[in-house]
């Protein structure tokens, strides 16, 4: 029996995965390296330390830097175009009113995620927020998930976790917790996401709020 629910946030909770795209894929060309979109978005979920080495060569070390904090300047300055998804407000809100610990597990930047919390209205909902900036190892590796669990003092049978991304059903998965996926992220299909180990796909969370998540 669930009682810990772990959400990731870009493309799950806020409809911020295409402004990532976008900003990364400015900030690989300002470096040099013209990426499209497309392969971009592929890729997104993914913490940034994983996500530059797939286009910048290892030995490029200043390009991948620049690129990084370039994407950061881009993507704040696109923040507010960032708007909750269909459901996601109401599924914080009812899984905090039937007595379940709601977990962020996020990327974001601080000043992205006050927004987030803002904008989701997260206040006296969440029980917390871990950042994949606390772990040595970012998604798809599963430690933001297993920080999570000893944060919320929840084994993973009592846990399940919602994403967008393969790599966070993959993360999520080799922690040991249930995972459901939505398809709002726009990269991956029902499909990829069920090979990757997702338990269930809905279209959104207002879907997955329908359906009765999380039984």
């Amino acid at each position: 029996m669930a009682r810990a629910v772990v959400l990731d946030v870009d493309g799950t909770l806020m409809d911020t995965n295409y402004l990532h795209v976008e900003a990364w894929a400015r900030a690989f060309d300002e470096v040099g390296y013209r990426v499209p979109r497309a392969r971009v978005h592929r890729q997104i979920g993914k913490g940034s330390d994983k996500l530059v080495p797939e286009f910048i060569p290892a030995e490029d070390e200043a390009a991948a830097a620049e690129a990084d904090r370039l994407h950061g300047e881009i993507f704040m300055e696109m923040q507010e175009y960032a708007l909750p998804l269909p459901g996601a407000k109401e599924l914080i809100a009812t899984l905090s009113e039937r007595g379940y610990g709601v977990w962020f597990v996020t990327s974001a930047k601080p000043e992205e995620l006050e927004k987030y919390l803002r904008l989701l209205e997260t206040e006296g909902r969440l029980s917390g927020v871990v950042n994949s900036a606390d772990v040595e190892n970012s998604k798809p590796d599963p430690d933001i998930f297993e920080l999570a669990l000893e944060r919320a003092g929840a084994s993973p049978e009592e846990t399940v976790a919602v994403g967008d991304a393969v790599w966070d059903v993959q993360a999520a998965h080799a922690a040991g917790i249930r995972t459901v996926a939505v398809l709002t992220g726009g990269a991956f299909s029902a499909q990829e996401l069920e090979e990757a180990g997702a338990a269930e796909v809905y279209e959104d969370c207002a879907a997955l709020l329908r359906a009765g998540f999380p039984g």
